[in-house]
């Protein structure tokens, strides 16, 4: 049997590494998900050695794979047991996006005996400088884009996939010229949700019903809408609890690591709680959490829900 750790702060990029080892893997073969946070490290033991329905080699992929720590002496012997069949031509993945080092000394015992039977892969998105990255695959294929413009299209992109996504959408609309603008970008590159969430937001609080309305139908165009009622309490949510760490004097930089933000965020949440009505903010929790109970309560439509609360 084949087993890779993989570890990595982005799961975009984990992903891309598990397709890279599939594709190394000759034939067909069954793919099998688990997650630890769910699942049992009896679980995948016994995915481990079960044969197939077609008698297939199985790729089985175990999230929150960190948590082999956590289990039991006998349940990490019976998993080291199947791992050392050198027979089985199944491959087992585990990923942990926690920024978990398996390499690191501090993993214990556990670590050190899987590390006997596999191969401990760390590939955090901090070790791969997104500019350097998109900017190569730009002038491998005879593409010009200075920093500037480079610089932009980082700022819209937080993770590889997404980053891989705007430089394919970039390079089919200027393949004529073969030369990315910064109109390019803003036309052809999508704000990360995010960002829309927080714009959102500032247009619902100043009332822009026609501003409310044009990020709601992108939302729409992307298929997000649906997670507009959580994502609005939770940014009301942040602006309620700034508004309160603020006056607490919290730091920017506290801020920004306690929500987990860029420092230019933060700034902004902060500026906001300051400029607008805590009495605005609580009220437009009030509605977001009657409605989200009238919705799943089916008392109310969703769209219709949505639109009569962006209309009030």
């Amino acid at each position: 049997m084949v087993s890779y750790f993989l570890s990595t702060d982005d799961y975009s990029v984990g992903v891309k590494k598990i397709e890279e080892i599939k594709k190394g893997i000759k034939g067909s073969f069954d793919e099998v998900y688990y997650d630890l946070d769910e699942d049992s490290v009896y679980d995948v033991v016994n995915e481990l050695t079960t044969i197939s329905l077609f008698d297939e080699p199985k790729v089985i992929v175990v999230k929150s794979a960190e948590l082999f720590k956590d289990a039991s002496e006998n349940a990490i012997k019976e998993l080291l047991t199947s791992m050392a069949d050198y027979n089985s031509t199944n491959v087992l993945i585990g990923i942990s996006t926690e920024g978990y080092d398996f390499n690191d000394s501090k993993g214990g015992p556990i670590y050190n005996s899987l590390k006997k039977y596999a191969s401990f892969i760390d590939i955090k998105v901090r070790n791969v400088p997104l500019d350097e990255y998109a900017k190569n695959k730009f002038t491998e294929d005879g593409y010009e884009i200075n920093d500037d413009v480079l610089s932009l299209l980082i700022s819209y992109c937080d993770n590889l996939t997404f980053v891989d996504s705007s430089i394919e959408i970039l390079k089919c609309y200027k393949y004529e010229d073969k030369k990315i603008t910064k109109e390019d970008v803003l036309k052809m590159v999508p704000k990360p949700l995010e960002d829309k969430g927080y714009e959102l937001t500032n247009a619902v609080l100043r009332g822009d019903k026609k501003r409310i309305f044009e990020i709601y139908e992108d939302f729409k165009t992307i298929n997000a809408a649906s997670n507009l009622i959580p994502m609005l309490l939770n940014k009301f949510q942040q602006l309620y609890n700034v508004y309160n760490l603020s006056k607490a004097n919290v730091s920017q930089d506290e801020i920004a690591n306690l929500f987990q933000v860029k420092p230019n965020v933060a700034y902004y949440m902060i500026k906001d709680a300051k400029t607008k009505s805590i009495a605005d903010i609580k009220n437009n929790i009030d509605l977001l959490t009657k409605l989200d109970l009238d919705i799943k309560s089916g008392k109310m439509d969703y769209e219709l829900g949505i639109q009569l609360y962006f209309l009030r």
